[in-house]
């Protein structure tokens, strides 16, 4: 699996952002390829911040 890393998507009129890693690095990025954490975010800033403590998690 990939690192975790930050999507931004724009709906109903509202920015969010998601915290995503690919499950298959073999393989597209497209939805059926992708594993979600944290829900959905409101600022890139704080879906990058928790994208970098899963990060860190995985190292540990």
């Amino acid at each position: 699996m990939s690192e975790w890393r930050v999507s931004s998507n724009y709906a109903g009129g509202s920015h969010f952002w998601q915290v995503y890693r690919l499950r298959s690095m073999c393989a597209v990025d497209h939805a059926g390829n992708r594993e979600y954490r944290g829900g959905l975010f409101d600022t890139e800033d704080e879906a990058q911040r928790y994208a970098d403590e899963l990060n860190r998690e995985k190292g540990a």
